[in-house]
């Protein structure tokens, strides 16, 4: 499918050069003299090599064409993730690699959306945040200022995080997937 450069969007895959990258970060510029253009940050999907570039707002790009399955996460081997196709039963296993710092938000047995390019799994979509039990807090030091203090907190799945300074251990809290940034306490 082709595009203008203008209908780039963030979690947008693109296909550059018969390489796949997805779109990280975009932001449409008009300076006061010359063209206006789309400025955007791209990761690539198999190498996980990051590019900047600028595009043209006339300038024409290829969207991936891509399939999403519903697919249950089964458990980590060495190789990777394994995955079952909720329709067919075919399990699959995604690479290391291919979902980063996301695999610490797997839950066994949860459904996830698994994104293919030509038969082959690029991508897998998170949940945009997850609810998640505190594991470590240090107590709350109460200072004599007006404004809201962080702390390092440890959370179930060995990540850390600021958060504010009333959560303690056992508390579940809210986090944004993306950015890994608290939202939000729980219950």
């Amino acid at each position: 499918m082709i595009i203008n450069a203008t209908q780039i969007r963030e979690g947008m895959i693109l296909n550059i050069d018969n390489e796949l990258y997805r779109v990280t970060w975009t932001m449409h510029r008009t300076p006061g003299k010359g063209n206006a253009c789309m400025q955007t940050k791209l990761k690539n999907i198999m190498t996980g090599k990051n590019l900047e570039k600028r595009y043209l707002s006339n300038e024409r790009l290829e969207k991936a064409e891509l399939d999403t399955r519903q697919m249950q996460y089964l458990y980590k081997d060495g190789e990777g993730f394994v995955f079952m196709d909720n329709e067919t039963y075919e399990q699959t296993t995604l690479p290391n690699d291919l979902l980063g710092e996301g695999s610490r938000f797997l839950e066994e047995s949860a459904n996830y959306d698994v994104t293919y390019h030509e038969g082959t799994p690029v991508g897998i979509e998170l949940p945009k945040s997850i609810r998640i039990k505190v594991a470590i807090a240090p107590p709350d030091i109460k200072k004599a200022t007006a404004t809201s203090s962080t702390k390092t907190i440890e959370l179930e799945n060995g990540m850390e995080v600021q958060a504010p300074g009333f959560i303690k251990e056992g508390d579940y809290i809210k986090i944004n997937t993306e950015t890994l940034e608290y939202l939000e306490r729980v219950s």
